[in-house]
């Protein structure tokens, strides 16, 4: 029998922003945040630019993508806050996730929530998303430099079975027990209302985000969403050289829940 190629990425780990917070995964309590906003975008890239990204744990998505995500919301704790992250997607296995390689928030205490829960890497900048009568549109500035600019038009309501949004969790690269290890974000959704558009973006950036061969060009869609967020205790944790199906992709121990 012939079985298939897997294919790897090849990125150097060393590439990989990781975050300077260590992981609190102490505090097993789940953060419920009501009526939060997600606008989040698709689009193709090279596979070999996925390919040069990707470190050798994880399989580049076919085709390749990445994903431009903002989230919107306000909780006791942080306060009202907006997050964006650009991932590249991939798989641990034949699970779908989005590797982070760049993130950016505009509360300080959601940006240490976030850093210290689930190892965002997240840089202080500013962060809108709002929806108008026709478009949905997030940017990202970032000292005083537009990032991104990215807008969806001639939307449409998603209602019934089919107004939900299946979002790959997120991969952050973080310090774990005294090694770096890519740590999964946990959410479950409640969604309220959902629409779906056509990207465009004015300005994408990709030589801020250090990887040039990011662009916005081939778009795939785009969706914005109002739900209930629940946030959950990180659980699972990615080897950056072995790969899921080699053990790489393992559950946080209880040894580590402790420390």
């Amino acid at each position: 029998m012939r079985y298939p190629e897997l294919l790897y990425g090849c990125g150097d780990p060393e590439t990989i922003p990781v975050s300077k917070t260590p992981l609190d995964v102490s505090d097993g309590s789940a953060i419920n945040i009501t009526n939060a906003e997600i606008f989040y975008t698709l689009y193709e890239l090279k596979m070999s630019v996925a390919e040069t990204i990707l470190p050798a744990s994880l399989h580049p998505s076919i085709p390749a993508l990445f994903s431009v995500t903002f989230v919107s919301g306000e909780h006791e704790i942080t306060g009202a806050f907006n997050l964006a992250y650009i991932g590249i997607a991939c798989r641990t296995g034949i699970k779908p996730r989005h590797l982070i390689i760049k993130s950016f928030c505009d509360n300080d205490a959601a940006l240490k929530l976030f850093a210290a829960r689930y190892g965002f890497n997240a840089s202080l900048a500013r962060v809108s998303c709002r929806e108008t009568y026709d478009r949905v549109n997030g940017t990202i500035r970032h000292e005083d430099q537009i990032i991104a600019d990215i807008s969806i038009g001639n939307c449409s309501p998603l209602i019934g079975s089919g107004g939900v949004v299946k979002y790959s969790p997120a991969l952050n690269a973080c310090v774990l027990d005294e090694q770096i290890k890519l740590v999964q974000f946990e959410a479950n959704y409640t969604f309220k209302t959902v629409i779906r558009g056509e990207p465009s973006d004015q300005i994408f950036d990709s030589n801020a985000l250090g990887h040039e061969g990011l662009n916005t060009h081939y778009p795939v869609a785009g969706t914005h969403a109002v739900a209930d967020v629940n946030l959950l205790p990180a659980r699972f944790q990615v080897d950056l050289i072995n790969p899921a199906e080699t053990g790489g992709a393992t559950k946080i121990t209880t040894e580590q829940l402790k420390k």
